[in-house]
């Protein structure tokens, strides 16, 4: 089923933003961003505070030195030499001081900001349907909780707080320039049209390259995750060769987008500095004639210099920050893109918990598909009574597993309803159903931790000797027993340290555990040797003892004893009834029944 949604969703990609989205979502992405930030207002105005202080604690030393060279140097004070030492000195405790604060600060912010946006983002990914992972690679799910939280913790840790810091320190600067030499300040902003011209002429290219290189992330991600989930399908066809350079060339390809937009970042930086340069020149060429002619101090005009630095430096500061600014967009895109994704199902306003599970089960009138151009389940109508069990047989595509899918609602019917106990499951909470509903399938789910844990999954608060049942009841205690540190054993990622059969069971005994009032069991017992079948089959008997079950089995040798056994094709049932009325019908059940009883006695034969 999963491989079929995926190939479903493979023809349907997502369509990336064009330049207009960009141009338009990106301030109103920004703004809702730092409408996140509002709970840290109290820690953002102290840093801001922090930053202000430092900036104004720079300040004075162009004063500083104007002093040291009209007063002290120019009139030979020795005396108030002492003076300019201990000033200088202090500013400097200060500003480390000061330095040291705003540090803390913004790390803290930074850290904090990014635990909130990712544990968001997390909790927002529980919340969406199955569809959604249908739809998407995990490799670019990841990539979007891991890395472009991480490029928004650059812009907050070394570019927000600076860049309000600098626009203050312009607007104090420029009111210093004009107060001390108005035609010297004027020189000196005469080169900012070319420095405004310089930035929009490189914003648009470097802006594209930002979604671009997010966007090739979110590929490598995906395929790296892909296939090392898959390296032993790999490695037994031997294509380590061919995934090598597939690696590389999305790997380069991300390289030359990368580079193509560092080389435009330095262009613009550069271009910046040299146009910085030319205002600086033309300060101290008018300035020094200035001096020459006696309208002007040497002090005032060093003074004067210092202070273009501060006009030119957060100039060129701000210019820079825009290729980390560019960067932050295009992943705070991506991630309200995902926190905007509404869940498929979700619990409708006026749900209720759904009470203890008796377990009858009826699909009623129901019509189903996963596009609306396309339905794969036709006018089902179907009931199971409470501790019945109920077996799906049919060709691949047939419908079955699309059946069973729907009973833990992570699909809602397009027409008719589904019912449990004669609760609609539109109409109660999600939670309350799925705890109620254990699933055994055939691609087993374990996670990288312990035996204890993976058992223990089925029910959190179970004691050890709770757990050590339901492995006893799974026919696997004696296998976690072999192991030398028993159920503290961590079992490595997938299972690896167990088998196919070992892992099933251990599947069983989670399922075992949960105690659900519905099982359902998807081939559960496919694949496998006949000794670990039966071991299995064995596990599964008990398991469903007093629950109703839904079971798919392509060896209908598993599903002879049980009480319904529904025949699907091309998402309709043909046949309905237990396993000696299906025979006496003589219709499609029968015909794969004798077909596999035939195929058996030949392999025995043989």
């Amino acid at each position: 089923m999963r491989k079929r949604t995926r190939a479903r969703a493979a023809a349907q990609p997502e369509r990336p933003p064009d330049m207009e989205d960009r141009r338009h979502g990106g301030m109103r992405d920004f703004t809702r961003f730092l409408g996140m930030l509002r709970p840290y207002r109290w820690r953002i105005i102290q840093a801001l505070l922090c930053m202000l202080a430092s900036s104004l604690l720079s300040l004075p030393m162009p004063m500083i030195m104007r002093y040291l060279i009209d007063e002290v140097i120019g009139k030979t004070q020795w005396g108030r030499l002492n003076i300019v030492f201990f000033l200088i000195v202090g500013l400097y405790i200060l500003s480390g001081i000061v330095s040291f604060l705003l540090t803390m600060i913004i790390t803290y912010l930074g850290q904090r900001v990014i635990f909130d946006i990712r544990s968001r983002l997390y909790k927002h990914l529980q919340k969406l349907s199955l569809s959604y992972f249908e739809k998407r690679q995990t490799g670019k799910i990841i990539s979007r909780v891991i890395n472009d939280v991480n490029v928004i913790q650059a812009l907050i840790t070394s570019g927000f707080i600076t860049t309000v810091s600098d626009i203050v320190t312009l607007v104090i600067v420029l009111f210093i320039l004009f107060y001390q030499d108005w035609m010297l300040a004027a020189l000196a902003l005469s080169v900012f049209p070319i420095y405004i011209f310089n930035f929009k002429f490189f914003i648009a290219r470097i802006r594209g390259l930002s979604w671009q290189i997010r966007e090739k992330m979110d590929i490598i991600f995906g395929d790296l995750q892909e296939k090392l989930s898959g390296i032993q399908v790999v490695k037994t066809y031997a294509r380590e060769k061919a995934e090598i350079r597939q690696f590389v060339g999305e790997t380069r390809d991300s390289l030359d987008l990368n580079v193509r937009q560092g080389v435009l970042g330095t262009e613009l930086w550069t271009i910046a500095e040299f146009i910085g340069a030319v205002g600086t020149a033309l300060v101290l060429w008018f300035g020094g004639r200035q001096v020459i002619q006696g309208h002007l101090t040497t002090g005032q005009l060093i003074a004067f210099y210092s202070y273009v630095g501060y006009l030119y430096g957060p100039t060129l500061r701000l210019i820079q920050i825009n290729d980390t600014i560019q960067r932050t967009l295009a992943a705070i895109h991506r991630i309200f893109e995902t926190l905007d994704t509404p869940p498929d199902i979700a619990d409708k306003p006026g749900a209720v918990d759904m009470p203890p599970i008796q377990g009858r089960v009826r699909f009623e009138n129901l019509v189903f598909g996963y596009n609306p151009d396309r339905m794969v389940l036709h006018n089902i109508n179907l009931e199971a009574e409470p501790g019945m069990i109920v077996a799906f047989v049919g060709q691949s595509g047939s419908g079955k597993t699309t059946m069973i899918n729907l009973i833990p609602r992570h699909y809602d019917p397009v027409e008719g309803r589904v019912t449990i106990d004669g609760f609609d499951l539109r109409d109660v909470r999600l939670s309350s159903l799925r705890r109620q509903i254990g699933v055994v399938i055939q691609e087993t789910i374990l996670f990288n931790t312990t035996i204890m844990e993976n058992i223990r999954y089925g029910k959190l608060d179970a004691s050890d000797e709770e757990v050590h049942e339901a492995a006893r009841a799974a026919n696997i205690h004696h296998v976690i027993e072999q192991f030398p540190l028993g159920y503290e054993t961590k079992l490595g990622e997938e299972g690896v340290k167990l088998s196919g059969g070992e892992r099933q069971r251990l599947a069983i005994a989670r399922a075992l555990l949960a105690q659900p009032r519905i099982l359902i069991l998807d081939e559960a017992t496919s694949a496998l040797d006949s000794e670990t079948e039966a071991q299995i089959q064995e596990a599964l008997d008990r398991l469903m003892q007093g629950r109703t079950s839904f079971v798919i089995a392509h060896r209908l040798s598993t599903i002879i004893n049980a009480d319904k056994i529904v025949v699907m094709e091309k998402g309709n049932i043909l046949e309905a009834g237990n396993h000696q009325e299906l025979l006496a019908l003589g219709g499609t059940y029968a015909g794969l029944y004798n077909q596999q009883f035939k195929s058996a006695l030949e392999a025995a034969e043989a």
